[in-house]
């Protein structure tokens, strides 16, 4: 089993322990209606937001380059959620050699960020509209400008995704989460966790943050 094949079990089991396969159906546990669309487009927009387009700002400034790898993991968790909702999965293999440029181009990374969302609004609007193949060619394309591969999108991956679960699992949804661990944000501890073990597998990640969460918790 490869990355990409790793990243999607990875996700359907996120999905299900959130709502159930209820939400294969287009709905949560509540029967509240499911969007992936509208949260690629949401994501999409935090990452335009740090490319420092503001012209009454200084736009010398280089782009926050590190948030906006943190928002494109957050996108691929919707793009596969769509997929699997649909049953297309397997379409995102076709990028398993991916070969990162490593560009950093603003103008390409910016056009095809904004494509991304011009697609995925208009899927959202039109429930008969399905672009995700077409984001997630854009997708691929954007993180390879970023040097991102397919090895390092796995391990970013899996560390949001433990995140995920571990919220889930401890209050994030009736609000009784703690996202703020002793002033640092819960995605810079699991990050953290990530650089001083690459190799960690996904449950010890999740034990590690654990760990440290009684801590907080504590105080």
């Amino acid at each position: 089993m490869n990355q990409i094949e790793q990243m999607f079990i990875l996700q359907k089991q996120l999905n299900d322990e959130t709502n159930g396969e209820v939400w294969l159906t287009g709905v949560t546990r509540e029967n509240r209606e499911i969007s992936w669309y509208r949260g690629i487009y949401m994501e999409v927009a935090e990452a335009i937001d740090s490319f420092n387009w503001k012209h009454w700002k200084n736009i010398d400034d280089q782009p926050d380059w590190d948030n906006i790898r943190v928002e494109l993991v957050d996108i691929w968790h919707f793009v596969m959620s769509e997929s699997i909702r649909i049953s297309d999965q397997e379409y995102a293999n076709k990028f398993l050699m991916l070969e990162p440029k490593g560009s950093f181009d603003v103008e390409i990374l910016v056009d095809s960020l904004e494509e991304m969302l011009s697609l995925s609004v208009a899927s959202s609007i039109q429930s008969e509209t399905n672009n995700i193949r077409k984001i997630t060619d854009l997708f691929f394309t954007i993180i390879s400008h970023l040097d991102i591969d397919i090895e390092n999108l796995y391990k970013r991956y899996v560390v949001k995704n433990q995140l995920n679960t571990f919220r889930q699992q401890n209050g994030y949804k009736d609000g009784s989460y703690i996202k703020n661990w002793d002033g640092v944000e819960d995605n810079v501890v699991a990050f953290e966790i990530m650089d001083s073990n690459p190799s960690i597998t996904p449950s010890d990640l999740y034990k590690k943050l654990d760990s440290k969460y009684s801590l907080i918790k504590q105080i």
